[in-house]
């Protein structure tokens, strides 16, 4: 299937994606370069009110219900989410009601009520929304990260923001808030799918969204500090351990490190492939091993987590350890493993291209973060072109950096950082000549 998408830029700023492609629907995503990472202490939350209020009714639409039946009678689904990095508002129709959408996303955008009554329904229901959050054990567990690695620069409800907060929001703060973060400069319109005319569904949009405001959006540019250590979260009634191994990513996201973050990886992926075959196939130790990222964009953490009783929970942080310096050191990662990696991502790139809710996503995502168009073709040809080299290359460093081991559930009073020390070993061994060697290398 193709992938063509074409950038357009309007006269007042706003960023228009068009990917068509053969299929019977299309997929509109609205996207603004805004969220709670742009909100500050007393603001956090504001984002994620304001798309509660943004999806509750407009002049022409005076309830979320009458949005709501509005597209679904014209055949279309939708939905808004907040994140640190974005406001959307998207849903997918058949093609042909297309102006559907638009129309219905430029209504909200311009002429939602935020009606004071609405606003306390979605008070309360928002104060839910942070209780139930603060139940999840998954998320206390990455609070107790922002707490012990992040130095709480990092909240976990950052996005829903506090009780304290979601109570103190007026409507002239939210509308205010709306009326400065949404600008045009700020926003992507992404459609992929179905396009008859590219030049007429272009000129519907500038239509649309002429309204909106072309003021310069500012973003939190926060330096977050990485404090490396070990630490262990109480679970009382938990038997197992979880164990959490992590350091900063060696390549921050941007335009200049796909290609490294690739070789990486594919690093990662060896590397939990040898910890797996050790720890599960060969000693018993542990069930599974998963990849494991926490943090923000700007100091993203990576790493390995696994689950261990506490009787076995020194042997595994020791065998993860000398693990580790085998696999940095030596580097055994082959041709062969290369292809057979590449070969198993076939089926995601197809997943992919055969969906227009993937591709408007992508896009969108990548454009936020390198401001240019994602190219499907040149990102397959680059990491079939990988190499040893280049990954003896990328990975250089990798664990030579400050380690964190977290631990969760059965307390234990096990000095496992002393344990990673004592068989991490040399690390200042790797066979940096293969990389010369090697007429690949980048």
């Amino acid at each position: 299937m193709k992938f063509e998408p074409q950038l357009h830029k309007l006269p007042n700023g706003l960023t228009v994606i068009l990917d068509p492609m053969d299929a019977a629907t299309t997929k509109v995503l609205v996207a603004f370069d805004t969220g709670s990472r742009d909100e500050s202490p007393n603001e956090y939350g504001i984002t994620h009110f304001c798309e509660h209020m943004l999806c509750k009714g407009t002049s022409r639409f005076p309830s979320y219900n009458a949005l709501d039946d509005y597209i679904g009678d014209n055949s279309g689904g939708w939905n808004a989410s907040t994140s640190n990095t974005t406001l959307r508002l998207y849903g997918r129709i058949c093609y042909e009601n297309t102006d559907v959408l638009l129309a219905v996303f430029s209504d909200m955008l311009q002429n939602s009520l935020f009606d004071t009554n609405v606003i306390e329904n979605e008070r309360r229901i928002i104060l839910d929304e942070l209780r139930r959050s603060q139940d999840n054990q998954d998320a206390k567990f990455r609070e107790f990260l922002n707490k012990s690695l992040l130095s709480g620069q990092w909240p976990e409800y950052r996005t829903l923001g506090t009780a304290e907060n979601i109570k103190s929001f007026t409507r002239n703060q939210l509308q205010d808030w709306v009326a400065t973060r949404m600008s045009a400069k700020n926003c992507v319109i992404c459609v992929s799918g179905r396009i008859e005319s590219p030049e007429k569904l272009l000129k519907k949009i500038r239509m649309k969204y002429a309204f909106m405001p072309t003021t310069d959006v500012t973003h939190d540019t926060t330096k977050f500090n990485y404090t490396p250590g070990a630490a262990h979260m109480d679970i009382p009634d938990r038997q197992n351990i979880s164990v959490t191994v992590l350091v900063p990513e060696l390549w921050q996201f941007n335009k200049d490190n796909i290609y490294k973050r690739m070789c990486v990886a594919i690093f990662n992926t060896w590397l939990r492939q040898q910890l797996y075959d050790v720890l599960r196939q060969e000693k018993g130790l542990v069930y599974g091993v998963r990849a494991f990222n926490y943090g923000p964009n700007e100091l993203a953490l990576m790493g390995i987590q696994t689950t261990a009783v506490p009787s076995n929970l020194a042997d595994v942080v020791a065998t993860t350890a000398r693990v580790v310096n085998k696999v940095y050191t030596e580097n055994p990662v082959t041709d062969e493993f290369i292809k057979r990696y590449n070969s198993r991502c076939k089926l995601g790139d197809a997943d992919f291209l055969e969906s227009n809710e993937a591709r408007a996503d992508r896009l969108v995502r990548r454009y936020f973060d390198t401001g240019e168009l994602y190219d499907f073709e040149s990102t397959i040809k680059e990491a079939e072109s990988i190499s040893v080299g280049d990954i003896i290359k990328y990975t250089n460093g990798y664990v030579s950096k400050p380690v964190s081991i977290i631990t969760s559930g059965a307390q234990h009073n096990i000095d496992l950082m002393k344990i990673w020390n004592e068989n991490i070993g040399d690390l200042n061994k790797s066979n940096l000549i293969n990389m010369v060697q090697d007429t690949k290398c980048r």
